[in-house]
């Protein structure tokens, strides 16, 4: 009997709990599910962003291609602006700024490298635009700008950023200073790769240089 009247008796505790809580209990549910199909949605959300984005780019790249700049302008626009958190918008400025190279628009291209150094989200591709405005500066001649652009080094593109320094240093003629930088960038060079022979012959140009 004593077990019956405990289950009776903690039946109606249940009873009463859920009456006093029911709402609460339905709050929480409606949150958790919401917030798993939220998540869900988010996915897709982001996940048709970057198909469209990826669309655009793609388009931009063959207008881009064919010369036509009136016509790839309005879809770099669309990925600088709706898609700029997406990576095809920085990839979108590296395109642009390499076809205005071509054209030898070079104020034009570090607008658009700018961008990439200033907006992107990718370290990496920062990078590489710092070492592209570097480069379309010393193009310009203006070879003081480039150099501080590469006065620090860059992680993984250490080696890029020694040889290139180097190169704007011979450029300078400070040729001890440049042959100081190619010895760096010849040690942060894996053996086998091609590059290591490009920088040999750089470094054997430079044997008379004086060294400090």
């Amino acid at each position: 009997m004593t077990t019956h009247y405990d289950d009776e008796a903690q039946a109606d505790q249940l009873k009463k709990w859920l009456k006093e809580n029911y709402l609460a209990l339905a709050a929480g549910l409606a949150v958790g599910l919401s917030a798993v199909f939220g998540y869900q949605g988010w996915q897709n959300h982001k996940s048709q962003r970057g198909a469209a984005a990826s669309q655009v780019y793609e388009d931009l790249k063959k207008e881009l291609a064919a010369e036509h700049a009136d016509l790839a302008k309005p879809l770099l626009d669309k990925l600088s602006g709706e898609y700029a958190d997406t990576p095809y918008a920085a990839a979108a400025q590296l395109q642009a700024a390499a076809a205005s190279v071509r054209a030898s628009q070079f104020d034009e291209a570090l607008t658009h490298l700018k961008w990439v150094s200033e907006h992107s989200k990718d370290e990496g591709l920062k990078q590489v635009a710092q070492l592209r405005q570097a480069r379309v500066l010393w193009q310009q001649n203006k070879i003081d700008e480039a150099l501080v652009l590469l006065k620090d080094d860059k992680g993984a593109f250490a080696a890029l950023v020694q040889e290139l320094r180097g190169d704007i240093l011979v450029a300078k003629g400070d040729r001890a200073a440049a042959r100081s930088d190619y010895e760096k960038a010849l040690a942060a060079t894996p053996e086998g790769q091609p590059n290591r022979m490009l920088l040999q012959r750089k470094l054997d140009d430079l044997s008379g240089a004086v060294q400090s």
